[in-house]
């Protein structure tokens, strides 16, 4: 039955398809067991050396991030997992049926046909290719390695959190319904990424407060260099913010500073971006004096290294404690929800200060985000498990 005909139902009558579809999908994979376990056997020893497949959910950063570890050597390929409505390219694309009998099909097609000829799977924010991660133990028995990547909320624990920053963080007014944190569904991938896992990373550092183990590897710089645009006076000073998620970005906030820069009498044009494609982000992004994001994570993330590819500085938050010199000497610019709107406001009034910022953004994001040295931060990753150096990063 597809989702469409779902929402049509009664509550009670949806919940007890629910749990006779879960029911149905347990029955058909321990059915298909003893079948999975001799395949295991026979196809261990056939899979493409050094190969690495990223599993992700759609969207555009493990895309471009398996193009540039395939520049430096490394045969990655993208599986993604499901549907976007602002990203649709993939090495493989699997879409995952809502019918138990065929979704237990389709998995087994996929993980004998697809993954298992990779010697590593790369699987990010604990993605897996089936609906209970029934094979990370079968590829670990058959001497694969799994690197657990994550990258946002499927690792954060919101008590913690609120515990640990207690005057600002993304978790005081999540906006995502059911939370990912708290999910069943996520508590059993961390479990698997327990059990199973070979390495585990974050992308920024602010996420060790819940892998403290875990390494930390810079994003990648995913988008190529637009031409400089010369700021024109004449027009609005113009600010993009962009985010699915307006809870955990802080966007409230950051309205009003808009609003309070706005009634000192200065012009703002602010564009706010919720919903849209990627390439519709880096099209307002062309057009921007300032962007403005993650300002309650503790860190920065892809959206703020895109913008400064772009040549336009970003306003963002890191916490004092992961400050660094190239950090404050960058084009970023740093600032707290209490102090938006004077930041604003005082590049808007001093053009000389932004065109520094403009002039220092790209060169800056590119020496802190060096494309060679974060892919040899994978080669000697996925070198180190191929060599049998055991379980890194573990949380």
């Amino acid at each position: 039955m597809t989702a469409g005909l779902r929402a049509w139902l009664p509550p009670a009558l949806h919940r007890r398809l629910t749990r006779m579809d879960a029911a149905i999908y347990r029955w058909g994979i321990a059915a298909v067991s003893p079948l999975n376990r001799l395949l295991a056997r026979r196809l261990a020893g056939r899979y493409r050396p050094g190969s690495v497949l990223h599993v992700s959910a759609l969207v555009h950063v493990p895309y471009y991030m398996t193009r540039i570890l395939r520049d430096h050597g490394v045969a990655a390929d993208y599986l993604a997992v499901g549907d976007s409505p602002w990203w649709d390219r993939a090495d493989f694309h699997v879409r995952p049926s809502r019918v138990a009998p065929l979704a237990v099909l389709q998995e087994l097609w996929w993980v004998w046909t697809v993954v298992r000829r990779y010697e590593i799977v790369h699987a990010h924010f604990i993605v897996t290719v089936s609906r209970s991660g029934w094979e990370w133990p079968l590829l670990r028995a058959m001497g694969r390695h799994i690197v657990v990547h994550y990258r946002g909320c499927e690792i954060r624990n919101r008590e913690r959190n609120l515990q640990l920053h207690p005057a600002v963080n993304i978790c005081q007014d999540c906006d995502y319904d059911p939370r990912p944190c708290a999910t069943p569904l996520n508590a059993h991938r961390r479990q698997l990424a327990r059990e199973w896992g070979s390495a585990f990373l974050v992308t920024t550092p602010d996420m060790k407060d819940f892998a403290p183990q875990a390494i930390h590897v810079p994003f990648f710089v995913t988008t190529p260099p637009t031409p400089a645009r010369e700021r024109d006076p004449s027009r609005p000073f113009t600010i993009v913010h962009a985010t699915n998620h307006a809870g955990i970005e802080g966007t409230a906030h950051i309205r009003r500073a808009v609003e309070a820069v706005r009634a000192r009498g200065h012009e703002l044009r602010f564009v706010e971006l919720t919903g849209v494609t990627h390439a519709a982000v880096l099209d307002a992004l062309a057009e921007a004096d300032l962007s403005i994001g993650k300002m309650k994570m503790g860190y920065y993330a892809n959206l703020q290294i895109e913008s400064m590819m772009a040549g336009v500085p970003t306003v963002t938050h890191v916490r004092p404690e992961l400050m660094t010199t190239a950090l404050r000497e960058s084009g970023f610019i740093f600032a707290t929800l209490d102090t938006l709107a004077e930041t604003i406001e005082y590049y808007v009034t001093h053009p000389d200060a932004l065109t520094d910022k403009r002039q220092r953004a790209r060169a800056s994001i590119q020496a802190m985000h060096d494309n060679a040295a974060i892919a040899r931060q994978y080669e000697e990753l996925y070198r180190g498990l191929r060599a049998g150096e055991g379980t890194a990063g573990r949380v």
